[in-house]
Formats: C-alpha cells, sequence, structure tokens
C-alpha cells in the first residue's frame, strides 16, 4: 500500500512538471490539462482576460488553474468558480493588472451570480492583483465559504483590497452561513477604501481568519468587519492607514491578538480615530491580547483613541483586555476606553502596559471593570 501511493504520487509529480512546462511555451488559451492541472500563460496583452477566463470556464471541480507568463493584461475582471485553486508562479511572477474600469480584478461566480447562498470553497495563492490606483474598483471579491487566500499581493486598488462578502453584486444577502475562510500571509497596499474588509449585515460571514498579513497606506480602515463574530484577527502589521488600525463591529467569540497597529488616522485633522474599535453583543466574551498600538504622528484638531469597545448592541458584552502595550501622543489622546451603552459591558483588563500623555483608561455608560482571576 506504501508503495502504492509512492507510485501514485511520484506520476502526479510528472504530469505536474509537465503541465507547466508545456504551459511556459504555450500560447493557446489552455495550454495544458493533467492531474488536475490547468496551465494558462499570459502574454501581457488585452487578450488575457478571455485567455484567462475560457481556462477557468473549461476547468472541472478539483483543478488547479495555474497563471503564468508574468504579467496578465486585464480588461475585465475575472470570475473564479469555487471548487478550484488559482495558483500563480509566486507574487512578483503572477501579476494580474488593471487594465480598464471595472468593479473588481477578481470575483467569485457566486458574487456575481447573485447567488442565494455562499459558494463552494476555492483557493488564491502565490500572486499579485495590481490595481490601476483609479475609480473605486476592489482587488478580491468573494462569496464563498472555506475561502484559502495565501502569499497574495494585492496592491493601489481604489475601491477595497480584500472583500469577504454575504451580499452578491444584486445586494440581496445570501440565506446560510459562509464560514472558516482564511487570508494569510498577503500584503494589501493603498487601498482607496479598506484593506480588507468583510460586508455583512446578517450573520453569514464569520468564524474566519485575518492572520499574519500587512495593511499599508489605506484611505479608510486597515481592517473593518461589519460582524466580526468568530473571527480571529491575529499578528498583522497595520501602518499608514487613514482610518481606524482595525474596526470590528458584533464582537461575539471574536479574538484580537498580537497585532501590531503603528500608524491610524494617518493625515486627518478633525474627528475620532482609533487604533482598535469595536462595539459588542451579547453572549460568547471577546478577547484582546498582546496587541502593540502606536501612532507616529497625530494632527491637531483630531481625536486619538488607541483601543475601545464603544457600545454594546444587545444584552451584556463580555471582554478581555490583556498585555497590550500602548503609547500615546498627546494629552487628548485615550489609551484604554471602554463604553456599554446603551446596554453593559463586563471588562476584565489587566496587564496592559501604557505610557505617555493621554489618559490611562477611561469608562462610559453600563461598564464594569475588574481586574480578572
Amino acid at each position: 500500500m506504501n508503495a502504492s501511493r509512492s507510485r501514485t504520487s511520484a506520476t502526479a509529480s510528472v504530469l505536474l512538471g509537465l503541465s507547466l512546462a508545456l504551459g511556459a511555451c504555450s500560447s493557446s488559451a489552455v495550454s495544458a490539462s493533467g492531474a488536475g492541472v490547468t496551465g494558462v500563460t499570459c502574454h501581457d496583452n488585452a487578450s488575457d482576460a478571455a485567455r484567462v477566463q475560457a481556462a477557468i470556464d473549461a476547468s472541472s471541480p478539483g483543478t488547479v488553474i495555474q497563471i503564468g507568463g508574468g504579467t496578465c493584461l486585464l480588461t475585465k475582471g475575472l470570475v473564479l468558480t469555487g471548487n478550484r485553486t488559482y495558483a500563480g508562479a509566486s507574487t512578483t511572477g503572477t501579476v494580474l493588472k488593471q487594465a480598464s474600469s471595472m468593479g473588481y480584478v477578481l470575483a467569485s461566480s457566486d458574487y456575481t451570480g447573485n447567488s442565494t447562498t455562499t459558494g463552494d470553497p476555492l483557493q488564491i495563492r502565490d500572486l499579485t492583483v495590481n490595481c490601476s490606483g483609479t475609480g473605486d474598483t476592489d482587488g478580491i471579491v468573494i462569496l464563498n465559504w472555506q475561502v484559502d487566500v495565501q502569499h497574495v499581493d494585492v496592491h493601489d486598488c481604489g475601491g477595497a483590497g480584500i472583500i469577504d462578502t454575504s451580499v452578491p453584486e444584486n445586494g440581496e444577502p445570501i440565506a446560510n452561513t459562509s464560514v472558516n475562510s482564511r487570508f494569510e500571509n498577503d500584503f494589501i497596499s493603498n487601498s482607496g477604501q479598506y484593506g480588507f474588509a468583510v460586508i455583512d449585515p446578517v450573520n453569514s460571514v464569520t468564524d474566519g481568519f485575518f492572520t499574519d498579513n500587512q495593511v499599508a497606506d489605506s484611505g479608510a480602515d486597515g481592517v473593518y468587519l461589519q460582524n466580526a463574530g468568530g473571527w480571529n484577527i491575529t499578528g498583522n502589521h497595520f501602518y499608514g492607514d487613514g482610518g481606524d488600525g482595525i474596526d470590528a463591529e458584533r464582537l461575539y467569540g471574536t479574538t484580537i491578538a498580537s497585532n501590531y497597529i503603528e500608524d491610524f488616522g494617518t493625515g486627518r485633522q478633525s474627528g475620532t480615530w482609533y487604533g482598535i474599535r469595536s462595539t459588542a453583543q451579547d453572549g460568547s466574551g471577546s478577547v484582546f491580547l498582546g496587541n502593540k498600538v502606536f501612532n507616529r504622528g497625530e494632527q491637531a484638531g483630531a481625536r486619538h483613541v488607541y483601543i475601545a469597545v464603544t457600545a454594546v448592541n444587545s444584552g451584556t458584552g463580555h471582554l478581555s483586555v490583556y498585555a497590550n502595550v500602548v503609547k500615546t501622543v498627546a494629552s487628548t489622546d485615550k489609551a484604554l476606553y471602554f463604553s456599554g451603552a446603551p446596554h453593559q459591558l463586563v471588562v476584565a483588563s489587566a496587564a496592559n502596559q501604557v505610557s505617555g500623555p493621554g489618559a490611562v483608561r477611561t469608562a462610559g455608560d453600563g461598564v464594569t471593570i475588574t481586574s480578572g482571576t
């Protein structure tokens, strides 16, 4: 049995190598298929979008769509079918470049097809999405469960970098859950709006992971979660973002841990801006653990709050805030701020290291603070 598995693995490796080699030298729309791999080669010209889309449309469930050729000049956004993997050579070896006005560069077929339920799992890896820096184009829009997006760079999108959503193009939310997705080791920069966003007005897009990513120079929040229920936001680096570092609505069993927020509210001269801002709701408690929240510069006229729960939406919210490091800049800053209004919030707050001239910890209405046990 072990020998049989070895022969199968060796055969698959040979077929994969042959498929990729043929894909590198062929100019056909679909260069080779074998062992569940379809190779397609871009030519940095206006035919690339149709070529790659044809390879996707002709593929079978379980196929790896291997995109080669360097730069894909996209005159139209690509529609991704579920139950497939979309792989480039590397983040520098495969660049999907926006070449005309479009709503998205990559979007799942369930989003564009106005599905009433979440799409099948899919994976995107080892490539770059390079927007034109104009308009409101989103880089990647996903309406699928158990998505895996890893080692992907998304740059210069006029809209958001990456969106995980429960709302297809027609604006009618799906009727079921869309859970267990992972976004890891990605680099999202220069988005006109959010770096990464969960758009979920219902309660579908939950229990996901946004881990070990870099999010830089977003026009709005680095991460915006319209529904933070069950999400794990861990080990990310945020810098230069024009809105909040992390804005997490509807905390429920949420973990926000070990993030390095270097800047937030960058360049703002009015309004209130947050390193981590959240609202909570009744039920399972959440954790803010070991985050490092700083601001290299603050403009006069704006207010800055480093870690905050600003409201509880229903019942009693529960939160543990432990071992975070904050250094305020101005006397008007607030390091830790908690408010339960219009409901109640119970916070265990301990071992946080706060320095600088701002207020260390401020409690608003409906808040009970303990040191935990």
